[in-house]
């Protein structure tokens, strides 16, 4: 049962990792693997041989939900944007009980971490009103570009697993998603192997520092990703929300969106 959670579990932090505002890692603590995923990444063969399975699930729920939501993700952000954005943001508010416990695990809030939480939200709210950089789909694999999609590629991947940081937000700044999504959509290996070069080397990297942080500074580290987390929900807020007919099904989706969160949250405790 565990591992059948697991691998949905991925699929839903892979349709996160594809969408602009999104944090992949914000899902992963909603779905309460965060920790686990980023003690499991590590090049240590018996670290692996520990935790083989659980990355397996993790890892191939998340590219299925890459493979098989991309085209679909995109026509909802087409036709259905408000709905779509409402019911991650469903999602997101779904899990803040969850991340508020993880941040007073072992002790009682200190009042210092109140800054953390604060700069990292003001972070979000400006990243909401930034413009992500206009992109342009580039199909010709060229030695400059698989230099700058393996930079590129790297920066998402740190980003993504930071809870709160969008890694297609990242692509997106840097003007890149567009080719990467192009990439995914017509299959193109070429074009994905630099992309997952990038992505191998800056998981494996960011995780540690993460992991690193954790152990140290675990209340500093999760009240930045509370910030992280509530200031995510400004990021996506779609502005052409209205009170109209897509706007009420957007409420419901966002209703559904809580429903899924707490959902998880009760399997997790079985």
């Amino acid at each position: 049962m565990k591992h059948i959670r697991n691998f949905f579990a991925g699929i839903i932090i892979g349709i996160a990792n594809i969408i602009p505002g999104v944090s992949g890692g914000t899902m992963a603590v909603v779905l309460g693997v965060y920790d686990r995923l980023i003690g499991s990444i590590s090049l240590s063969i018996e670290k692996l041989k520990k935790n083989w399975l659980f990355l397996l699930t993790i890892f191939g729920g998340a590219g299925v939900g890459i493979l098989l939501f991309a085209k679909l993700l995109t026509f909802l952000f087409q036709n259905y944007n408000v709905p779509t954005q409402f019911f991650f943001i469903g999602l997101i508010v779904g899990s803040l009980p969850f991340v508020w416990k993880k941040t007073v695990l072992h002790s009682s809030f200190k009042t210092y971490n109140v800054i953390p939480f604060a700069v990292t939200l003001g972070i979000m709210i400006l990243m909401s009103i930034a413009k992500a950089g206009e992109n342009t789909v580039q199909t010709e694999l060229t030695f400059p570009l698989i230099f700058l999609l393996i930079l590129c590629a790297i920066i998402a991947a740190i980003a993504m697993i930071i809870p709160g940081i969008s890694g297609s937000f990242m692509l997106k700044a840097i003007g890149q998603y567009e080719t990467v999504l192009a990439a995914i959509d017509r299959l193109d290996i070429l074009m994905l192997i630099p992309v997952g070069i990038g992505i191998l080397i800056g998981i494996i990297g960011g995780a540690k520092l993460i992991g690193f942080l954790l152990k140290k500074f675990h209340q500093t580290v999760y009240s930045a990703i509370l910030g992280l987390v509530v200031g995510s929900v400004f990021v996506i807020y779609p502005q052409e929300f209205a009170f109209n007919a897509q706007g009420f099904i957007a409420i419901g989706t966002l209703i559904f969106g809580i429903a899924i969160t707490v959902l998880m949250d009760k399997l997790k405790k079985e």
